[in-house]
């Protein structure tokens, strides 16, 4: 069996939070969960997860703000920034930002997994170099 990818989902939206980490769980996936960016900055010193999701529009610092220092201090972690606003900015960000990708909600399941499956694979464990 594979070895199981930690995840950490960043959401004000506590009902998309808990939702998107249910269904990662059923896919074997071990998730961490942020309310904002800056309990994710805590738990990405504490933990490194394979692969951080976000949502771009929360509270105090934006999921693009978080995905600019992310960049910066784990330069190989991708991060899938997902958002129900118009997509053109995030989508351009997305495009010229190294291992990030955007999704607009609503997004199918099987859309956002077979991503998420993807992105762990491309990422081929390269985030963890420098761990």
């Amino acid at each position: 069996m594979a070895v199981a990818h930690v995840i950490l989902v960043v959401d004000d939206d506590d009902p998309v939070r808990v939702m998107l980490a249910r269904l990662l769980r059923t896919q074997g996936y071990t998730v961490l969960q942020a309310a904002n960016a800056q309990e994710a900055r805590t738990i990405l010193e504490e933990q490194r997860p394979n692969l951080v999701i976000s949502d771009i529009v929360m509270p105090g610092e934006s999921g693009i703000e978080l995905r600019r220092a992310i960049a910066t201090r784990w330069p190989g972690l991708p991060v899938i920034l997902i958002s129900g606003y118009s997509a053109d900015g995030p989508a351009e960000f997305a495009a010229r930002t190294a291992n990030t990708y955007f999704v607009q909600k609503p997004f199918a399941a099987d859309y956002l997994l077979a991503l998420v499956e993807e992105t762990l694979n491309s990422a081929g464990g390269q985030e963890r170099a420098g761990a």
